[in-house]
């Protein structure tokens, strides 16, 4: 869920992503195997003790890395490494009553912001036609829902996002419409997911599950860092530890 806090009134919409094939949940159980804490067994294994050692950096780095990997089931997931190739964004056409310039202004700031931190590999790049895209954008009036814009994610099994949707809706599920800062903040919160952030667990950063945040926070970039320093692919305790 995220909130707005927007001339003292408190608006809030469920922000959520969904994979197919997969159920969509906003309850994450601990990674089974994964120690978080950094209180690993030593192993003689030199894989083992590499995934020891990227638990033990998360474990001490000042991100919410941990919390997305709470949500991943332990497996890291991001693009591969897109130096000088952009990600591929579609804007479909839409004829959603409340589109306007601003909002399309926004999002494409968003995308920006995202990909001015420095330290990932991930720029973003608007290609004509949908069959060129790995990144689609579309609009709707309203979800059916308590939320405002979700992130569908495709994934494979070790981890490499392979495609991404964003939907976002011009008006809450009151049918008030949304402004443009509100807008932005939806924005900015699903590509976080579209490049493979899952939720912060301060309330201060614009991962939140609830936040009134605008603008990527210290520690959104650095998440975003680490994620991306990080080799993709799973990170679970082997099985019979």
């Amino acid at each position: 869920m995220l909130a707005f806090f927007v001339a003292g009134a408190t608006l809030a919409f469920n922000l959520g992503r969904r994979v197919p094939g997969q159920p969509a949940s906003d309850e994450a159980a601990p990674p089974a195997g994964v120690d978080l804490g950094g209180s690993v067994e030593p192993s003689d294994s030199a894989a083992n003790a590499a995934r020891e050692a990227r638990l033990r950096r998360i474990a001490q780095s000042n991100t919410y890395m941990a919390a997305t990997l709470t949500e991943a089931d332990s497996i890291v997931r991001r693009w591969v490494d897109r130096e000088g190739r952009p990600l591929r964004v579609y804007y479909e056409p839409t004829t959603v009553s409340g589109v306007t310039p601003a909002l399309g202004r926004a999002v494409r700031d968003a995308f920006a912001r995202w990909s001015r931190v420095g330290g990932i590999s991930i720029d973003f790049v608007v290609v004509r036609a949908p069959e060129e895209a790995e990144v689609v954008v579309r609009w709707i009036d309203r979800f059916g829902m308590r939320r405002a814009g979700q992130a569908d994610l495709v994934w494979r099994s070790d981890g490499v996002l392979q495609r991404g949707t964003l939907t976002l809706a011009t008006l809450g599920p009151a049918g008030r419409p949304l402004t443009v800062k509100e807008v932005s903040t939806v924005a900015l919160h699903e590509i976080g997911h579209l490049i493979g952030l899952g939720h912060s667990d301060e309330p201060r950063d614009v991962m939140y599950p609830t936040t009134s945040v605008h603008d990527l926070t210290t520690r959104d970039r650095r998440t975003a860092m680490l994620l991306y320093s990080l080799p993709i692919g799973s990170l679970k305790a082997p099985a019979g530890r």
